[in-house]
């Protein structure tokens, strides 16, 4: 067990010289920039993913709005056949009274 310990020991110990050794080989101010890099290049990402999600956010508000604009044309449209049909029907109506009158002064 006492060994075991001490394997421990060296090798938090080993981890720590290693650390050393290479800020020591570094520089401080270098480790930070490899640091500073590495913060920078995730930020970018993040920001080119938010640009992509704006982009598709406007895409998909374009589209919607072209459909509402294509919605209301399709019920403007709709709203000018129904006229059309009530005035072919009114015409069929009043077209049919008059054969149905002409024919009873006929037949009798």
């Amino acid at each position: 067990m006492l060994l075991q310990r001490k394997v421990k020991i060296m090798d938090d110990h080993n981890i720590l010289i290693a650390l050393a050794a290479i800020v020591s080989a570094l520089g401080l101010k270098q480790v930070w920039e490899i640091i500073k890099q590495k913060i920078d290049i995730n930020a970018k990402k993040e920001e080119r993913q938010d640009n992509i999600y704006v982009e598709q956010i406007e895409q998909l508000s374009t589209k919607i709005q072209q459909l509402e604009t294509k919605i209301d044309e399709l019920i403007k449209e709709n709203i000018h056949l129904k006229v059309k049909i009530v005035k072919m029907e009114a015409r069929l109506v009043t077209n049919a009274n008059k054969k149905a009158a002409t024919k009873r002064y006929k037949d009798e």
